[in-house]
């Protein structure tokens, strides 16, 4: 097994802290002190909390990338709409991943720039993919329906049961193949 970097070992203490602690908590100290790192180390990688901010958010980025091949893969079509694949990963994204994006959404409120990068890449796929096999109002509607159950699950509204938002992710695939499969 390859042995895990400092950097990668610094992003897991990270996210320990603030799933553990919550977001507020989450200092350069809190975070040397879970890595076993003196604060000069940890500054060695991450000079500010910004940097190490950035570093997590594009972590989380990569992991939903590899979270959306996985669903690919499963659906055992390579030529899946991203639509659909995107719907899954967000249903499932939603369920593993609950409370670090959602503490790491609070943090990045209150820096907002620090998602320029991952704002950019959604936009390019939302528009070159997501939109661009089907009629565009339905299936921004079906995207954007599904990334606001996603949120429904972040700031956990509770709004639904886990059946009824079941349901509706099976709902949205549904419309999304009719609406991407249609002549």
């Amino acid at each position: 097994m390859p042995r895990v970097s400092c950097r990668e070992s610094i992003l897991a203490a990270a996210e320990t802290v603030v799933i553990e602690a919550g977001a507020a908590h989450l200092t350069l100290e809190a975070v040397a002190e879970r890595a076993g790192l003196s604060k000069g180390g940890l500054i060695y990688h991450f000079p500010t909390k910004e940097s190490l901010l950035e570093a997590m958010v594009a972590r989380m980025a990569e992991r939903f990338e590899q979270e959306r091949e996985r669903v690919r893969r499963q659906l055992g079509d390579r030529n899946a709409s991203d639509l659909v694949v995107e719907i899954l990963t967000l249903q499932g994204y939603s369920r593993d991943h609950h409370r670090l994006s959602a503490a790491l959404l609070a943090v990045v409120a209150n820096k907002p720039e620090l998602i320029g990068g991952t704002r950019a890449e959604l936009r390019k796929r939302f528009h070159r993919r997501l939109t661009s096999r089907g009629d565009f109002n339905p299936c921004a509607v079906l995207f954007f329906a599904a990334l606001g159950l996603h949120f429904h699950d972040l700031l956990n509204l509770s709004l639904l049961s886990r059946k009824q938002r079941g349901e509706l992710y099976r709902h949205l695939v549904n419309e999304a193949r009719k609406e991407v499969e249609s002549p």
